[in-house]
């Protein structure tokens, strides 16, 4: 960006850091002027923190996209009556050149935004205006911003050009000789190539060694903020997940998953169940046995499954779900997007979960007998007579599933969870052919799995010193032994797997044995995530990312046309699946 353009984006970086959901004053300690002097612009850490911040409240701003576009172009979510045509074409994929949904260009506002605050941290530090540390933080943190905004772009629109330098504004990549479209895998190697040797911690605490009180690590109007930002390390994993490379992939995974046991050693119980489904938290279970209508469902019990959508403490217990989470807070704009899109009650009831994906749901059989995967009821509620989305507004709705205050309309834009980084560990792993770690991962925990018994009966020793462990080489090196004689808990004991806090029974053992079927554990995962991670952001590129592995559009385009056909439009549903039958038909069209 050229030098007389500073001002403007420093005002739009103030701006939004002025509209986010934190109270940026207290945060970065910066005054707000009517007129920022270009003098003044980036001096400073404090101006280095509200570019940061300026950036994260811009991309609150296409929240709602980021769900409708990796949603509804899937398999698990259906347009309502109130929906209006462009919702209508995404979902039936004819979408138009003017469907606002399909602009690129809101992605690539916020990524020259990016650009402009990279290339000046480059300057800060050259002019020792940020240490090597606070540059190294924030850098790294913006850079991956930038690169999940890039992956969202090549999810969607496949071939689109990649630029990282400033530009004065987006209209300038109109110009193809200068800014060429790149391919989704040379995407790919360029945003990994950007965060492969860059700082992947998250910013350190105000009180870590070497650190100062401008840390972005704190908590401001009771919010983590450390839980804010991108976790590098998943996004990482994610890139490599996209390109291929599942060593690597499994390796960033496995790293995240151990965070609290690597912090506390075992200290306490949180070290054990951080960053992994396990039987001491968030838990599809009952008040009393054989009585379904107790299932756990409230706002304020962090035992049950509904407890990471709606758990109203930020401490151990939610944190040891959430990993990168954005809130809406009823005091600051942007307004939650989300109360809009799904709930009947001060909102337009715009999208609603598909019939295939309540099929799903209802066509399973919990272990204690109960018919239905209940995560489908907690995920979906029926209000006023109407299948409603619920994930999303459970900090809206309190235990009646009534707007405790129609006007305040807080809530939290979910978008990366314990569950998720597990059930993409599971996914490398499988494609690595560590078929038996991707089913522990996905289905009842490593205890059970690597337990010399199993799945057969007899009586288990108490010396696990050679057993609930895989005795592999890093990164599928996981010990889960849970033993009296001697003691020892090693650090995935209570890890249970997702259908296993699911209430559900194990997968067939004949997913991993005596021959490893890794295409139908890799079925048996993406499953697991529709009924895991609906309306999440992750549907379309779960989908996406098997069909282009196993180079068969036809793998996604089915599951369109089956939700389309379930829908009530079958004509709508062969047209989708003629459309989505090549690679090229996958993607968006392109128009800046």
């Amino acid at each position: 960006m050229k030098r007389y353009s500073y001002k403007f984006v420093y005002r739009i970086l103030l701006a939004s850091c002025l509209v986010t959901a934190f109270s940026c004053k207290k945060l970065v300690d910066v005054k707000p002027e009517d007129q920022v002097d270009i003098t003044n612009h980036f001096q400073n850490v404090y101006d280095a923190n509200a570019a940061v911040i300026g950036i994260y409240g811009q991309l609150q701003g296409i929240a709602d996209r980021y769900i409708v576009l990796n949603e509804l172009r899937a398999d698990l979510m259906s347009p309502t009556m109130n929906a209006d045509q462009y919702l209508r074409q995404l979902n039936t994929h004819t979408v138009t050149e003017d469907n606002p949904w399909a602009d690129p260009k809101p992605f690539y506002r916020i990524i020259m935004n990016c650009n402009d605050a990279l290339a000046n941290f480059d300057i800060m530090l050259k002019d020792a205006k940020l240490t090597q540390r606070d540059y190294d933080e924030r850098y790294a943190d913006v850079n991956a911003v930038r690169a999940f905004l890039y992956l969202q772009l090549g999810i969607h629109w496949g071939n689109v050009p990649y630029v990282t330098d400033p530009l004065a504004t987006v209209d300038a990549l109109k110009d193809a000789a200068k800014f060429p479209k790149t391919n989704f895998n040379d995407l790919l190697d360029k945003l990994i190539a950007s965060m492969a040797n860059r700082n992947l911690d998250d910013y350190a605490a105000a009180n870590a060694t070497g650190a100062t009180n401008t840390s972005l690590n704190t908590t401001v109007d009771g919010y983590p903020t450390n839980l804010f930002f991108v976790n590098k390390r998943c996004l990482l994993g994610d890139l490599y997940l996209w390109r291929g490379r599942y060593r690597e992939a499994s390796t960033m995974y496995k790293y995240v998953t151990e965070t609290g046991y690597r912090a506390a050693g075992g200290a306490n119980d949180a070290s054990f169940w951080q960053y992994k489904p396990n039987y001491s938290r968030f838990l599809i279970t009952y008040t009393k046995a054989g009585d379904e209508n107790t299932l756990i469902d409230d706002n304020t019990n962090n035992n049950g499954w509904r407890g990471i959508f709606a758990a109203t403490t930020q401490g151990t217990e939610t944190s040891s779900e959430w990993i990168w989470t954005i809130p809406f807070d009823r005091n600051f704009a942007p307004v939650n997007p989300f109360i809009d899109l799904f709930s009947n009650q001060g909102g337009r009831y715009l999208l609603t979960a598909s019939g295939l994906a309540l099929d799903n749901w209802n066509s399973q059989t919990q272990s204690n007998g109960f018919a239905g995967d209940a995560r489908g009821r907690i995920s979906v509620r029926t209000i006023n007579g109407q299948p409603v989305i619920a994930k999303q507004l459970y900090y809206y709705l309190n235990n009646a599933l009534i707007p405790t205050n129609i006007l305040q309309k807080q809530g939290r834009w979910l978008l990366y969870r314990a569950a998720t980084l597990n059930l993409h560990f599971a996914e490398a792993a499988c494609r690595d052919n560590q078929v038996q770690v991707a089913y522990a991962l996905t289905s009842v925990g490593f205890a059970t799995v690597y337990n010399s018994i199993y799945p057969g009966t007899g009586t288990v020793p108490a010396d696990k010193t050679n057993l609930q462990q895989t005795l592999l080489p890093a990164p599928y090196d996981i010990d889960a032994r849970n033993g009296d004689v001697p003691y020892y808990r090693g650090p995935w004991h209570r890890q249970i797997g997702t259908r296993s806090r699911a209430n559900l029974p194990a997968l067939n053992p004949n997913l991993y044995q005596p021959t490893p079927n890794v295409p139908g554990m890799e079925d048996a995962i993406i499953a697991e995530d529709a009924a895991e991670l609906a309306f999440e952001g992750q549907r379309w590129g779960d989908l996406l990312r098997v069909a282009l592995r196993r180079n068969d559009p036809n793998y996604l385009a089915s599951k369109v046309a089956a939700k389309l056909s379930r829908d009530g439009n079958a004509a709508a549903g062969a047209t989708a699946q003629s459309k989505l039958s090549s690679i090229a038909g996958l993607y968006l069209p392109f128009k800046l």
